[in-house]
């Protein structure tokens, strides 16, 4: 599916390059390109581009402008053939796999899957003097509309209809072996101050009532959606002064968040945070298998959640001026950005707790044509049998492109027993250390020494080494507006200049030592015959430069 945005001046409807270059050309893709929703500008110029499937139809005038393009000799009947063949493609593929009328499956087993799923995506962000898991033996509240009144899913295009939904409250209800007592706490809806007043004070009763609270917050569909962008990563203040409340009646509170994007988590000072995001159908049940220690969390972060939004990459570039955005951050989005800048957050990638510890030990990292193949034993040094997702991250300090301290490149999840250890090999292949040279156009491994970091999240390292990486060939025509430095990094560039630098700067003459570089290194070479008054003449730099070129082949 296409977007609605221009890139680099282009929408994405009609990029050739997007549509056809990288995605049919490069990556191979052999299906059918479909616009988003009213994202198509011109039909023809789509066609062109390698669009198939314009959403919505828009009626027979856009179908004769096609007819007529091609007719006018506007667009390619090549072209128009190849979206119509792609289509009828689909079309047959997809034709086995349509389920009659009749069909059936089975719902409880897809329900007890999806609970299964949702159990192992919720991540315990925090967990002090663990607090969780909750003994079922102890009288419990459960405080917030979100409770009763699941979030699950986004809205608008993405919405589904679920075959059933199980509430947080009633799975709560059915684990705790003592009455649960429940307090709404806030709506959904704007509420007045007096409203707001009787909603707290009633949970705050709740609270001082129970031994444990379960402490439901996070966002409506009515504040994050498609279509509209959030101004703020902060919790509805009602929320806020809520949390505070409670936490103040009761120290004992885990909080659960429902939420679709990241969220502002600072001000929450709860012991027990568990991050619920969208769970799905079966969310409630999930949510009260991980509080009552049926399953041992093992989600991780996907995001980083930071102190402010402030901090943020974008923050300076988005949403930009007059419809223009300035993707200003480059590579440097998410931990990449935080991790380089050393920058304080709340949790960070990768991040999840567990109801046990982990030990990382004896790692062992080979470089071969084929990339890195990491191995380390991890041990379960708790009680309780647990998964931990075991994350590979890579870095090169001497990088002649700006890169990230560390990237993700690799991780398993694995499952080891209480007491228990096991002997993991992660393979990282070798297309993905690489970059995008603007030079060549193409992915190059850079060569060098980098540091492979093990751990537990983008912060959590365990465990590092370093290995050495064979790089690619790069074989770049040099030019008279190539520097001193880079024709001598070139084979026999060296030799052939060093007379020539010699003689334009009599006083450099350490060598090949680093302060003649220093010096000389960033002057373009058709400044040679300038700078020696016609010492050097542009056809002796000229012949010298072929020659370097011819050698380099």
């Amino acid at each position: 599916m296409c977007s609605y945005n221009r890139i680099n001046g282009v929408h994405a409807s009609e990029s050739h390059e997007l549509l056809t270059g990288i995605l049919r050309d490069t990556w191979e893709f052999d299906g059918v390109v479909v616009s988003d929703w009213g994202a198509v500008v011109d039909r023809v110029r789509s066609v062109a581009a390698g669009l198939d499937l314009m959403m919505p139809f828009g009626g027979d005038e856009l179908d004769d402008d096609v007819v007529a393009a091609v007719d006018d000799g506007r667009l390619d009947p090549e072209a128009l053939s190849e979206s119509a063949n792609r289509m009828i493609a689909l079309a047959e593929r997809a034709a086995p796999h349509i389920r009659s009328e009749n069909g059936t499956f089975d719902t409880d087993a897809h329900h007890a899957l999806a609970r299964d799923v949702a159990a192992q995506a919720i991540v315990l962000l925090r967990n002090d003097d663990d607090l969780l898991p909750f003994d079922s033996a102890e009288s419990l509240a459960v405080i917030g509309t979100l409770a009763a009144e699941p979030r699950y899913q986004g809205g608008g295009s993405s919405k589904v209809n679920a075959t059933k939904v199980d509430i947080p409250l009633d799975e709560i209800k059915s684990h705790a072996g003592s009455e649960v007592v429940h307090a709404p706490g806030y709506t959904t809806d704007d509420n007045d101050s007096h409203q707001r007043s009787e909603l707290i004070s009633d949970a705050v009763a709740a609270a001082r009532s129970a031994t444990n609270v379960v402490l439901f917050l996070g966002l409506d569909e009515h504040q994050e959606s498609e279509g509209f962008d959030r101004t703020t990563i902060d919790l509805p203040s009602d929320q806020i002064e809520l949390a505070q409340a409670v936490l103040a009646a009761n120290p004992r509170t885990a909080v659960v968040l429902s939420r679709g994007g990241v969220l502002r988590v600072a001000p929450l000072l709860a012991p027990a945070i568990l991050d619920g995001a969208l769970l799905g159908q079966a969310g409630g049940g999930a949510i009260a298998d991980v509080l009552f220690g049926v399953v041992n969390p093992s989600g991780r972060l996907s995001e980083t959640i930071p102190l402010q939004l402030e901090d943020n990459p974008s923050y300076l570039n988005f949403p930009g001026e007059f419809q223009h955005v300035t993707y200003g951050e480059g590579l440097f989005i998410g931990y990449r950005w935080y991790d380089a800048r050393k920058m304080n957050i709340s949790y960070p990638f990768g991040h999840g707790l567990s109801y046990t510890d982990f030990d990382y030990r004896d790692l062992s990292v080979t470089a071969s044509t084929e990339g890195l193949t990491v191995e380390v034993t991890i041990a379960n040094v708790g009680k309780v049998d647990g998964r931990e997702v075991v994350q590979v991250y890579s870095g090169i300090e001497k990088s002649s492109v700006a890169r990230p301290v560390r990237e993700l490149k690799a991780f398993a999840s694995i499952d080891v027993k209480a007491g228990g250890e096991q002997r993991v090999s992660i393979e990282v292949p070798r297309d993905v250390l690489a970059y995008w040279d603007v030079r060549v156009h193409r992915f190059v491994v850079e060569g060098g020494t980098y540091r492979i970091d093990v751990g537990a999240s983008s912060r959590d390292i365990r465990l590092h080494a370093d290995v050495d990486v064979d790089g690619d060939e790069i074989h770049l025509p040099l030019t008279t507006n190539s520097t001193i430095a880079e024709v001598v990094s070139v084979p026999d560039g060296k030799d052939a200049l060093t007379e020539l630098v010699k003689s334009s700067f009599p006083d450099a003459t350490e060598g090949d030592g680093p302060g003649l570089l220093a010096m000389v290194g960033s002057v373009p070479v058709d400044r040679l015959p300038e700078f020696t008054t016609g010492t050097v003449t542009k056809k002796a730099l000229a012949e010298k430069l072929d020659a370097i070129n011819n050698s380099a082949g």
